[in-house]
């Protein structure tokens, strides 16, 4: 004996290959048989029931233009047209339904009181037209008027400039309200006269500025050997000088 076979003989498990067995085979077959023999009963057959969703709302018009449509509503002219348009409703049945309405106060008759008011006071109750204030109406003195206090215009230069002692004109422009002091930067020539000027600080109100440009511009100054740089303030008054 071989060494091979005597270890197979003294194995355990038998380790020899079987014979395949068409068994299984015919089993699977008969097993997709009965999957489409089924398939076909239940679905083809007896096919399944769907659910249907109820019908929505609806609104149906009548056309003129319709023989079936105009006939209806010469129906409906000649007859109520409730009688389509709104459902019957049984009236005795609403009524055994719905309770009847009935107020608290039927029961109950209210006491109408008469007045107590007596004639006097029914004529107190009544101005009168002739009172003495109507007839000698009294006069209220007016309050006296606060007097309004007024600034006037007035110029006022920086140490250089009013070294060259500026000849200041009589009227100088004002405004109706008093205002910041405009504040420019003048340049004088050796003849005295207003040869640049700037503006330094605003008043507020554009043409008040550029009235106080205009007024410096027509200063006069003393001659003297060099030009001289200063400040020149504008102070604003409602009063004209």
């Amino acid at each position: 004996m071989k060494p091979a076979a005597r270890s197979l003989q003294n194995s355990i498990f038998d380790w020899d290959r079987p014979r395949w067995n068409g068994r299984l085979l015919w089993l699977i077959v008969f097993s997709l048989g009965l999957h489409f023999a089924g398939l076909y009963v239940f679905h083809v057959v007896y096919p399944s029931t769907t659910s249907l969703p109820p019908p929505t709302a609806q609104v149906s018009v009548l056309n003129p233009q319709n023989p079936q449509d105009r006939r209806l509503l010469e129906w409906v002219d000649l007859n109520d047209p409730s009688a389509i348009s709104a459902p019957k409703v049984d009236e005795s049945l609403v009524a055994k339904l719905v309770p009847g309405y009935r107020p608290t106060f039927s029961d109950e008759t209210p006491d109408i009181r008469k007045s107590q008011a007596s004639a006097s006071a029914q004529e107190a109750a009544t101005p009168s037209l002739f009172t003495p204030d109507n007839l000698f109406p009294t006069k209220v003195r007016p309050a006296p008027a606060e007097p309004k206090t007024s600034f006037v215009s007035h110029l006022e230069f920086g140490p250089a400039l009013e070294r060259r002692q500026p000849a200041i004109p009589e009227r100088l422009p004002a405004s109706q309200r008093p205002w910041e002091p405009t504040m420019l930067f003048a340049g004088i020539s050796k003849e005295g006269e207003v040869k640049y000027l700037f503006l330094l600080r605003s008043s507020g109100n554009d043409q008040l500025d550029r009235l106080a440009e205009e007024a410096v511009k027509r200063l006069t100054f003393q001659p003297a050997r060099a030009e001289a740089w200063d400040t020149v303030s504008f102070h604003w008054g409602t009063v004209t000088r």
